[in-house]
């Protein structure tokens, strides 16, 4: 009797396991961009899809992918979040206020347009009016800022 019983026992456990291992695992998947030298990355969820535009937690982690679908890293996310640089969440870091988050940004384009103005990435008058006037959408700030790069900064005075 008991040796029919293991028997029977050894019979079971063996079916289950030969079940178990015919089983697909599915797991999401981190993946590199290799068309921009692999500097991006984004995540392909077990289903065949992307997360884009959004907050996705994958191993407990919460992380920010943008509209095409790439996670953002080192950055500040577009709701105001701060991420590092393998693009988690900051949990201690609080979220910032949409005034914080103007200023912030404000910032990043004034920066940016000083830099193609001294670098000559922004060939002439009329092209930087363009682009403080696509980057500043309040128009006395816009002057502010043009007023500020053309007094204090020159065109293509910078070499890289």
């Amino acid at each position: 009797m008991r040796k029919t019983m293991r028997k029977l026992v050894t019979l079971g456990m063996v079916t289950c396991l030969t079940f178990a291992s015919c089983l697909t695992s599915f797991a999401g998947e981190w993946k590199k961009d290799t068309e921009y030298g692999g500097y991006f990355w984004w995540y392909q969820r077990d289903d065949g899809s992307y997360p884009m535009n959004c907050w996705e937690t994958i191993d407990g982690k919460s992380y920010h992918f943008d509209f095409e679908g790439y996670l953002e890293t080192d950055c500040i996310t577009e709701d105001g979040y701060h991420v590092d640089e393998n693009g988690a969440w900051i949990e201690s870091i609080p979220q910032m206020s949409r005034e914080e988050m103007s200023e912030y940004y404000n910032s990043l384009f004034k920066e940016m347009l000083i830099d193609w103005y001294e670098h000559g990435i922004i060939s002439s008058e009329e092209e930087l009016e363009e682009c403080v006037n696509l980057y500043f959408l309040d128009p006395v700030e816009a002057g502010l800022v043009l007023d500020e790069i053309r007094n204090n900064y020159s065109m293509g005075s910078a070499q890289y």
